[in-house]
């Protein structure tokens, strides 16, 4: 039985024992399998009241072990609901359980549980993959997992940086679940990266957003590219979008909830690109990808392929700098987005160039609504 199916065969075991209204879980550590459930405490358990713990239950990680693992747990739940759960009648760790386990084994220990509380498919396997599995398999695998190995693979990277703050992120997680003291990652090794901070972006004009849009010979990935520009749409997000008002001559296009934050509805900017770019009528290219970031991963190639000279993501960064070019307020902005009203302040404004904030100081100066600053009177001018 593979590592997928005997997830399979666990999940499926867990959820008979919560049809069964049985207060026990069986779940996978390394190679051997433990039940957990709220349980009294210890003997001279710093705990005085009932937590979550986890039964030694002396089995392999494998079908006969699951069956036996089964009636142990049934057994629990019934000395549970009697109140007569002693810690005595089960087996404690011996000296060479509690031996700690190696790298690769928590790895998969904790991936096992990490799926045993969310659905297991492929948007949920490389949500996983982009923020734990990458980093844990740069570990040494074969070594113990210990404080030290976690903090020397932490302090192999460099400070301050992306790879540093995601590098935490996975090991902390790790850490904690292998009942590791994961403390010092945050107080002295995580640093000063911080996606709240970005570093401004060198973005295209809307004349030369234009002028890109009639250089791509494709008419597939123009309809893509238009939308992008109009919509201010994440790359993945175009292929799942609603454009039925929007070809019954409407202006508004619905993302649908497969996406990253689910359903909106976004409206464009600037309106009249629909019929310039010819956006009505409605041409995907024949791409696939099992989840939406290897479907928004094909866009990047195309506009490499016909030389665009910025990323895909740079049309998303114009629209939001439109929104505020355009006076929209924050929160609705923030809403056809599809994001935060802090994200998008605290991203977004800091996004806008020096020529931007030029324009729009000279747009608000220069207009005729703008309040007029107050004149000095005559005594004013004696004085």
């Amino acid at each position: 039985m593979d590592k997928t199916e005997f997830a399979e065969k666990l999940q499926q075991l867990n959820q008979k024992l919560r049809q069964g209204n049985i207060r026990v879980s069986v779940v996978r550590k390394g190679n051997s399998l433990y039940a957990r459930a709220t349980l009294p405490p210890k003997t001279n358990a710093k705990k005085p009241q009932p937590h979550q713990q986890d039964v030694t239950l002396g089995l392999k990680a494998n079908p006969q072990g699951l069956r036996r693992a089964e009636a142990i747990a049934k057994k629990i739940g019934a000395a549970l609901e009697l109140k007569e759960f002693q810690w005595d009648d089960y087996c404690q760790p011996s000296p060479q359980e509690m031996v700690p386990k190696t790298a690769i084994e928590w790895c998969i220990a904790f991936e096992t549980s990490y799926f045993e509380r969310r659905k297991r498919n492929a948007t949920t396997e490389d949500s996983f993959h982009s923020r734990y599995g990458y980093y844990l398999k740069q570990l040494p695998q074969d070594q113990e997992l210990t404080k030290e190995l976690l903090e020397r693979a932490v302090k192999a990277t460099e400070p301050d940086s992306y790879i540093r703050d995601q590098v935490c992120t996975a090991y902390k997680a790790l850490g904690k679940f292998a009942g590791i003291d994961i403390n010092f990652i945050d107080k002295a090794l995580r640093g000063t990266y911080s996606s709240s901070k970005p570093a401004p972006r060198d973005l295209p004009s809307d004349t030369e957003i234009v002028e890109w849009f009639e250089k791509i010979p494709n008419l597939d990935w123009r309809w893509v590219y238009g939308m992008l520009a109009t919509y201010g749409l994440r790359p993945h997000e175009i292929f799942h979008l609603d454009t039925s008002e929007l070809e019954q001559g409407g202006i508004v296009v619905k993302v649908l909830p497969p996406t990253k934050t689910g359903y909106r509805e976004v409206r464009p900017l600037y309106p009249e690109w629909i019929e310039q770019f010819n956006l009505r009528k409605k041409c995907l290219p024949n791409v696939t990808g099992k989840c939406n970031r290897s479907l928004g991963g094909r866009v990047a190639p195309a506009f490499k392929r016909y030389k665009i000279p910025f990323p895909p993501y740079h049309l998303r960064h114009c629209y939001a700098a439109r929104c505020i070019k355009f006076n929209i307020p924050v929160s609705i902005a923030a809403r056809w987005m599809g994001h935060s009203v802090a994200m998008h302040t605290r991203t977004y404004q800091a996004w806008l160039s020096k020529a931007m904030e030029q324009e729009i100081f000279e747009r608000v100066i220069n207009s005729s609504t703008r309040p007029q600053s107050p004149q000095l009177g005559a005594t004013d001018l004696a004085a």
